[in-house]
């Protein structure tokens, strides 16, 4: 686990319970309206990101990380609207559970490059209602003892400071790197890629299996102005391809073309092999994904990287 999902999930754990908390200890001062509020942007909230993150750690198993994702929502809108009244707990509750179920629908359908992106997104808005909820609650309530956040919380230039410093020394420790963790996106796949690459250093050849629906490795890197062969082999019970937008490239050899695709593309019948050899004439990290229709969103989306 990297420092940045670390960091990630002790502050959403500590912010979410520095909430239950004065909510808990002024519940008779918050109205109604302020209540069901809170209830339901924080199952909300939770549900989704917590959602998302389960989705990605089990791309595979949708039935398991929705139940998962469902589950973390309706737990926290039912602890925030516990203290104010049964009917908050249950539009939080309700909220959480819708927040949960998109979660984990966005985390099995997210690209592998956009994973650490959007997870730092829902983050940042997590964090950002969560403060603006405990900003309206701290409004409504009179705490002589003025505790030291309640200060801060009261003016939005300090608060707001803290916020944009939080983030910014955040975004310094690194990537998340939740693929690394992924069961479809296992090390052992990504060992035998390497290996291939040091076994022929002059022509560097990637085997690519497609499954229904999915790719077998989902990840390897080459090497800029090298050049390489992607063997394609179709395993599955009906057609598949890959298709790489965005890589400019010297094609040298090309078995498989569909009419009408541009970029690097290769396509494959059931129970047959395709390959394409050509030199990656740019650096980055480019998608690759099956453009039959409906596969991609299934989840046959891999990644190139271009070093």
């Amino acid at each position: 686990m990297s420092i940045s999902l670390v960091i990630l999930i002790t502050t959403v754990i500590c912010t979410f319970f520095l909430t239950f908390v004065y909510i808990n200890k002024h519940s008779k001062e918050i109205s109604a309206m302020t209540g069901m509020m809170a209830a339901m942007s924080m199952g909300m909230l939770i549900g989704l990101l917590g959602g998302t993150i389960v989705g990605i750690y089990f791309a595979e198993n949708l039935y398991l990380s929705t139940i998962i994702g469902l589950g973390m929502g309706m737990i926290a809108g039912a602890i925030i609207g516990l203290p104010l009244s049964f009917l908050a707990s249950i539009e939080g509750m309700l909220s959480g559970l819708m927040g949960g179920m998109m979660g984990a629908m966005l985390g099995a359908m997210i690209s592998i490059v956009n994973i650490d992106s959007i997870i730092k997104i829902l983050f940042l808005i997590e964090i950002v209602f969560n403060i603006i909820i405990l900003y309206l609650i701290v409004n409504e309530t009179r705490d002589r003892k003025d505790w030291f956040f309640v200060k801060g919380l009261k003016n939005p230039m300090i608060s707001g400071i803290a916020l944009m410093s939080f983030f910014f020394l955040f975004n310094t420790t690194g990537t998340i790197t939740i693929s690394n963790t992924l069961g479809n996106h296992s090390s052992h796949e990504n060992h035998n890629v390497e290996n291939q690459t040091v076994k022929n250093k002059e022509i560097n050849v990637i085997q690519i299996d497609a499954k229904d629906y999915k790719y077998n490795p989902v990840e390897f890197k080459i090497k800029n102005e090298q050049q390489v062969t992607i063997n394609f082999k179709n395993t599955g019970a009906v057609e598949h391809d890959i298709q790489i937008d965005g890589l400019e490239a010297e094609i040298i050899n090309m078995e498989s073309h569909r009419h009408g695709a541009e970029g690097i593309h290769i396509h494959a019948m059931p129970g047959e092999q395709s390959s394409i050899t050509f030199k990656a004439l740019k650096t980055g990290v480019f998608e690759y994904y099956c453009t039959l229709p409906g596969h991609k969103e299934s989840g046959m989306i891999g990644s190139m990287s271009v070093f």
